[in-house]
């Protein structure tokens, strides 16, 4: 009887207590990620702390902009270069979604702008890793057509 007793604890209980802590480390890690993106674009040395220091970023695409980057060149020529040259009034974004898993956490993320070109309205799936509780790898996946034509002065040609 004891060894049922044992047994049907470790059975319900266990699990129960590592899915708990399961779902801590994914509240703590949108907490993480949801004050970087409070902060990016209005406070960036604040969202700057969130970032592990091997952090790497890659705007994927296949275009001009689309580069890796790590900690320092994110902040030095991502932000303070690329970013204002590219959304010179700068950009809305607004958060639709927010999902977390173990330790990645996925934004989907509406941005609004006028771009170089014209409007630059991307949709946005942003995917970040985290690690000792800062953001240590992150993707962010767009329209690289839509980055190509409004971001710079490129056009569409038919080939037929």
């Amino acid at each position: 009887m004891k060894f049922l007793k044992i047994f049907f604890l470790t059975l319900f209980v266990l699990p129960s207590v590592i899915m708990a802590n399961g779902h801590k480390l994914e509240e703590q890690n949108l907490k993480v990620v949801d004050s970087f993106w409070a902060n990016i674009l209005s406070n960036p040395d604040v969202a700057m702390e969130l970032i592990h220091e091997d952090f790497e970023f890659e705007f994927m695409g296949i275009c001009e902009i689309c580069q890796k980057y790590n900690k320092e060149t994110y902040e030095s020529t991502w932000l303070n270069e690329v970013i204002p040259a590219v959304l010179p009034s700068g950009i809305t974004l607004n958060i639709t979604n927010r999902i977390a898993g173990g330790d990645m956490v996925v934004f989907t993320i509406e941005g609004e702008a006028d771009g170089i070109n014209g409007e630059y309205n991307n949709n946005y799936a942003m995917v970040m890793r985290l690690k000792d509780k800062k953001i240590i790898f992150f993707q962010e996946y767009m329209s690289d057509l839509l980055a190509e034509t409004r971001l710079h002065k490129k056009k569409i040609v038919d080939i037929d």
